[in-house]
């Protein structure tokens, strides 16, 4: 027997797509006895064997995408946020100064910050 809970939220399901595929061989299966079935301790609901062959040939569970490695010159993040007036004066004092991206003003004043010790 599945724990339809695990198994919808492990294939990243809706409750949903499950009862359509269930109400195909059993036409009287709804919403509110999927809910019932993911918590068979509180009502005593389970799904037939038939059903939950059903549901397993339907979803099978395919392995989660790998992650792309950060391939940045500079991997690390630095993030901060202030207000639009804020951004907007410190953008055109960037501008002013030479520096054509923000990454760069902030990068120039975190290198003198770090000068200074």
């Amino acid at each position: 027997m599945i724990d339809l809970r695990t198994f919808r939220e492990s294939r990243n399901l809706n409750a949903r797509d499950m009862v359509d595929v269930v109400r195909q061989d059993y036409p009287g299966y709804d919403r509110s006895l999927q809910s019932k079935a993911e918590n068979p301790d509180y009502y005593g609901v389970r799904l037939v064997a038939g059903a939950e062959k059903l549901l397993e040939e339907s979803f099978t569970k395919t392995a989660p995408e790998t992650k792309k490695r950060d391939r940045h010159r500079m991997p690390r993040r630095i993030q901060c946020r202030m207000t639009q007036a804020k951004f907007a004066v410190l953008q055109l004092k960037f501008q002013d100064d030479g520096f054509e991206t923000m990454q760069e003003g902030i990068a120039h004043l975190i290198d003198k910050y770090l000068e200074e010790d």
